[in-house]
């Protein structure tokens, strides 16, 4: 009898003790977050996505090497085109290098070594060359990357004028709205501000302006992410642009090389980069693929990306 009632007093013990450890888990997950277990009863972690740079080209041609770049004395008309070449080159190559280094820093993902993609994209494409969907693909594959991260420079050091026009004529329309109120409408305050505004603003939106100690280089980047595991395409595209260029940027440089034009734009391409990279860190992440055999895109809005649409 005693020896009935002790392994019925076991079986409910351990019953109970089953539940105050399904329960413990059950609360660990509520509040901590949980992760698989497999047969064996060990945690099961779903590996980071491993993630490949692949080029970031600049897409118009630089008009003159002396927009980009401060000379003591402008290139000839024979040296023009060669100088021009090289500091495309090396503007995309830097591109290509901050993009690999801020998304190292972004958690969730390994990112392939700058000096690794750079070897396996020689062979791929030739230089200064975007990649189709076949090119993306193999250096996936010698790679191993999940997903490849391209990107262009839209614009760099001057933003084309439909971007600037429609950027500068909105926020006149904006700013001559609050003049029309403050003033009963009064045509000439309004047209003052006008002639004020135009006088002020087309430097900032156009570029290349320094007023009042503050620097104007604009730089426009867009980027485009492709799955290759699961199912292959395009899963996010994103747009940043950034025009003054901060005092505490330019910090980080020797004082005599802070006034210099191609110091100012690497600054600033390095800032939109890096704001490019946060926004690639906090949506990676691999999508599932619809019907279509096709993955899901991420949403992303920018009034850049708008404005692509309509030039």
């Amino acid at each position: 009898m005693n020896v009935g009632l002790n392994t019925t007093l076991n079986r409910n013990t351990s019953g109970l003790r089953a539940c105050a450890v399904a329960g413990s888990v059950l609360i660990g997950c509520l509040f901590h977050g949980c992760t698989a277990l497999d047969e064996h009863g060990q945690q099961s972690v779903s590996p980071p996505l491993r993630v490949v740079v692949g080029p970031v080209v600049l897409e118009e041609p630089i008009p003159k090497s002396s927009q980009i770049y401060s000379f003591s004395d402008d290139p000839t008309a024979e040296m023009e085109p060669i100088i021009a070449s090289q500091l495309v080159d090396d503007i995309q190559v830097k591109a290509q290098l901050f993009l690999t280094t801020h998304l190292s820093q972004q958690s969730g993902m390994v990112v392939v070594p700058f000096d690794e993609s750079r070897r396996f994209l020689g062979d791929i494409a030739p230089g200064g060359t975007a990649l189709n969907a076949e090119q993306a693909g193999t250096l996936a594959s010698l790679t191993g990357a999940d997903v490849v991260i391209t990107g262009l420079i839209h614009d760099y050091g001057r933003v084309r004028w439909q971007y600037w026009t429609t950027g500068w004529l909105m926020h006149v329309a904006a700013a001559s709205t609050v003049v029309g109120f403050a003033t009963a409408w009064n045509p000439a305050a309004i047209g003052i501000y006008l002639a004020v505004d135009a006088t002020t603003d087309f430097p900032l939106w156009y570029g290349g302006a320094s007023i009042f100690g503050w620097v104007f280089r604009p730089v426009r980047v867009h980027a485009d992410m492709v799955q290759t595991r699961n199912c292959r395409g395009l899963i996010w595209s994103h747009d940043e642009l950034v025009v003054r260029v901060p005092g505490k940027t330019l910090a980080d440089y020797p004082p005599l090389q802070q006034s210099r034009k191609e110091i100012q734009l690497e600054a600033n391409l390095n800032r939109v980069i890096g704001q490019i990279a946060e926004s690639i860190g906090d949506s990676l992440s691999l999508q599932p693929c619809n019907s279509s055999g096709m993955p899901k895109k991420i949403s992303s809005f920018t009034v850049w990306s708008v404005l692509d649409l309509l030039y």
